[in-house]
């Protein structure tokens, strides 16, 4: 459902990522961990077509930078920090929803989902980052995608919204839904996804699997190739 073959990302003159490969599967749900810097956001960024790239990356079967709307519409993607106008919460929801010619009326359950009905006639300015990474979750959600990409989903929520968190995760991967999650949290990672690959100095460097407490790095038998 997910893969990158050989990525390669430089920005002005810096390697960020150095022949990265890997494919995720439908219906898995992977992890991307390393040190700040290491490329984790960067590989994210790549699969959405943000950056420009050397290699070759696919979200189900099409190529990100031949077929961009075509791979973008498969996806739901929760960045670290999202941006919103002032505007209120459902104001943002029905936007995008009508920008992507979706049914408007979702703005509602969706809210309710992220636990922001409360909350959704309020300016998203004056949200905390917590209430704004949960807007972001429901705005990632509003087409219903088969993959989610998702950049420290739970970095800026209180514990009730990380509970909240992997209550949804855990019932969109009954779902069937293909995730891919940079995060740094070890129980998210842990209870969340089936296997860890592990990242640094922008390459894949091995992988494990996700309850594996020791945090074991297999060597790769080739270069940066998890499978």
């Amino acid at each position: 459902m997910i893969a990158g073959t050989d990525i390669r990302l430089a920005i002005d003159g810096r390697v960020i990522l150095d022949g990265v490969t890997f494919a995720v599967e439908p219906g898995e749900s992977v992890a991307l961990v390393g040190p700040n810097g290491s490329g984790k956001t960067s590989i994210l960024r790549c699969l959405l077509g943000l950056v420009p790239f050397a290699g070759t990356a696919t979200i189900g079967g099409h190529e990100v930078m031949r077929d961009p709307v075509a791979a973008r519409t498969l996806v739901g993607y929760v960045p670290q920090k999202a941006a919103f106008g002032d505007t209120s919460a459902r104001e943002a929801l029905v936007f995008v929803a009508r920008l992507r010619r979706l049914d408007p009326a979702r703005a509602t359950a969706l809210l309710a989902e992220v636990g922001l009905a409360a909350h959704a006639e309020e300016r998203v300015r004056t949200f905390s980052g917590g209430m704004q990474q949960r807007l972001a979750l429901a705005i990632a959600l509003l087409a219903d995608p088969p993959v989610l990409l998702l950049d420290e989903p739970s970095a800026s929520l209180d514990r009730e919204g990380q509970r909240m968190f992997h209550r949804l995760a855990a019932r969109l991967r009954r779902g069937g839904r293909t995730l891919l999650m940079a995060s740094h949290r070890r129980e998210e990672v842990e209870s969340l996804t089936d296997r860890v690959l592990h990242v640094d100095r922008g390459r894949i460097v091995g992988g494990s699997a996700a309850g594996d407490r020791r945090g074991v790095v297999i060597p790769l038998a080739a270069r940066g190739d998890v499978r």
